[in-house]
């Protein structure tokens, strides 16, 4: 598809709140169905894309990326196979299987035909983001806003609005950072309550919602969707090491290892659920992340990570007392597994010369009735959700549902403006 210029008479505004997955393939999407029109800013509070799917990096140790969320990408629908062959996004090619905690034992898991496990370019989850934002097909570029998180949302008059009205993004002065026609939620944290104990006050889409309450029934019930939706949270510990302390982790073969403990009647383990292990090529070097059970994140509330976009943009209170506590613990957890290297944090040249680091992601994992579809579109408020929490043909909470939500909701956001452009003609919005 050729690039189009956008003219200022017809151009429309969207604004997307979450760089995840889900944000950048709905941002994609926009500019793939309407490049002639669509004026689309992602704003994400991290300091790049990826969401729970990002890549952390350090100045002290260049060209390392360490993926401390989801670890790749499986693919199992037909449309979730084309859109990773249209992104030309990498197999993941690392061992994965069960860590017996009893035995330290590993046993890889079984082939699945039918499922593509991929990554982004150089084994960096945040690529696979950056890749959606990179294949926009408009003269008018993606705009991204990062280490941006809104606090409020509110509406100005607009005599150029489909609905005379713009939606207004606040920071948590009160200064406006954008505004725009229409809004796509990705990632359902500025809807839920959960919010309210992280950073206090209303949700910022409920509250701006309540202030008409009763003119979108369709915006109101996705808001009552949303709040019934739980979440399962992990706290992640990482660490990056060299030398002998890398030798090790590297002996051990696999890449990503699920706990389990056969002595429990293959029950899980109390405190970790999962061990990364990260080869860096550069350097001989490894990045070991740990994920905790969501049993040990939710005993383990209100503690974010020093180091995490929720508390260095986001304010959120966090008990920084505790953090090296609970990395302790991991650790400890870590120690008992038979055969497995012990981390000493107190290594340096040939040990841990990054790390270990605390990181809690509180909607790991989304549970209970996805977002339905019907409900994924707003159009009387003009905004739209997409996430791994709304209903799609993947797995809720996997990589692919956010990518197959996002991709959807931009064309459906397309296809709500033309019909909003043509006078309220009706175009298969929904098809």
């Amino acid at each position: 598809m050729a690039a189009t210029t956008i003219t200022s008479a017809s151009a429309y505004d969207v604004a997307i709140i979450g760089g995840g997955i889900a944000g950048c393939a709905a941002a994609r999407s926009l500019t793939l169905h309407d490049p002639a029109h669509a004026k689309v800013t992602v704003y994400e509070i991290g300091r790049g894309p990826g969401g729970r799917a990002s890549t952390r990096r350090t100045r002290s140790i260049p060209g390392l990326g360490l993926n401390h969320g989801a670890p790749y990408a499986d693919i199992c629908s037909l449309e979730g196979k084309e859109l990773v062959r249209d992104l030309g996004l990498m197999e993941f090619r690392g061992m994965r299987g069960w860590v017996d905690s009893a035995s330290g034992g590993f046993t890889s898991f079984e082939e699945e035909e039918d499922t593509r496990f991929v990554t982004g370019a150089d084994n960096e989850m945040s690529n696979l983001a950056s890749s959606l934002l990179a294949s926009s097909t408009s003269n008018t570029p993606i705009t991204t806003r990062y280490s941006s998180m809104i606090r409020s949302l509110s509406h100005i008059p607009s005599p150029t609005s489909p609905n005379g009205q713009r939606w207004q993004l606040h920071d948590k002065s009160g200064t406006t950072l954008g505004s725009a026609d229409y809004l796509i939620i990705a990632g359902s944290g500025i809807a839920h309550p959960r919010w309210t104990d992280t950073f206090g006050g209303d949700p910022p889409l409920v509250a701006a919602a309540a202030k008409n309450k009763g003119n979108d029934a369709i915006l109101d019930n996705a808001l009552a969707s949303i709040a019934r939706q739980k979440s399962d949270p992990i706290l992640a510990v990482f660490f990056y090491c060299t030398g002998d302390a890398a030798t090790k982790w590297r002996e051990l073969g696999f890449q990503i290892g699920k706990l389990r403990n056969t002595n429990n009647h293959d029950g899980p383990h109390e405190v970790l659920s999962k061990i990364i292990i990260q080869p860096h090529e550069e350097d001989g070097g490894c990045a070991v992340v740990l994920h905790s059970t969501a049993e040990f994140a939710r005993a383990n509330t209100g503690v974010f990570g020093s180091t995490s976009s929720a508390a260095r943009v986001g304010d959120a209170s966090s008990d920084s007392s505790r953090e090296d506590i609970l990395i302790a613990q991991m650790l400890q957890a870590l120690s008992a597994i038979p055969g497995y290297p012990t981390v000493d944090t107190t290594m340096t040249a040939d040990g841990a010369s990054y790390g270990p680091l605390l990181h809690r992601w509180g909607n790991a994992f989304p549970v209970g009735d996805p977002l339905a579809r019907d409900l994924t579109v707003c159009p009387i408020s003009r905004v739209g959700f997409c996430g791994d929490y709304t209903e799609t043909e993947a797995r809720m909470g996997s990589v692919e549902a956010a990518l197959l939500s996002g991709t959807s909701i931009g064309e459906r956001i397309a296809r709500l403006a033309k019909r909003d452009r043509d006078g309220g003609a009706e175009d298969g919005m929904d098809g």
